[in-house]
């Protein structure tokens, strides 16, 4: 449950910064599964707990917002609506097709190759922090992608975040049933980087 203490951790120790992009498509999702009395039940609770996120369409999508903002907007819609860490993936595989940078970075695919070298850079224009690896695309003949996501020691939360989010990407991408994603190393749990692996 938030409360003044977590709040003010995360946004004391929380460093980088994330394009406002991430609190629209997080809107979006909020609409489509809970409906306008949904977003506004949400927007009220920011207001209660002084999280300064504003879901009704004004954060500028292009400019860069604290990255701990990022974290307290998941842990706010998954306690508002008592939302499981399942719904959390669900929610992250749904934000590419809200998203105009991946939307952008799909509509120029031309291979595998050129495809996962310009994701690393779009990591880049969406986070100030972190280094996603490109994947090694002569695995997808063995039936799966790996994607390493190094200097990236946020939250949790964010690790099932983008458990679904790396599945989304590699459905729009490979076409291919039954995929299966885990996170095979996490910072959170000693490892040097994190590692995201999807298996179809």
């Amino acid at each position: 449950m938030l409360d003044e203490k977590i709040i003010k951790n995360i946004l004391d120790n929380v460093k980088g910064e994330t394009r406002g992009v991430v609190f629209k498509t997080d809107a979006e999702f909020i609409k489509e599964k809970m409906g306008e009395e949904g977003l506004e039940k949400l927007q009220n609770m920011a207001n209660q707990l002084n999280i300064p996120i504003d879901y009704n369409g004004e954060a500028n999508a292009t400019k860069w917002y604290p990255l701990s903002l990022r974290v307290l907007s998941i842990l706010l819609i998954q306690d508002v609506f008592e939302w499981d860490n399942e719904k959390i993936i669900e929610m992250g595989e749904a934000a590419p097709k809200y998203s105009f940078i991946v939307r952008t970075l799909l509509r120029y695919f031309i291979s595998f190759e050129k495809t996962f070298s310009e994701a690393s850079k779009y990591w880049k224009e969406h986070y100030s922090v972190g280094e996603l690896v490109v994947p090694d695309p002569s695995v997808v003949n063995d039936n799966y992608l790996v994607f390493p996501l190094k200097d990236f020691e946020v939250h949790p939360i964010l690790c099932e975040y983008y458990k679904g989010y790396f599945l989304s990407i590699c459905r729009m991408i490979v076409k291919a049933e039954n995929m299966v994603m885990k996170e095979t190393k996490c910072m959170f749990k000693g490892d040097e980087y994190h590692e995201f692996k999807v298996t179809w």
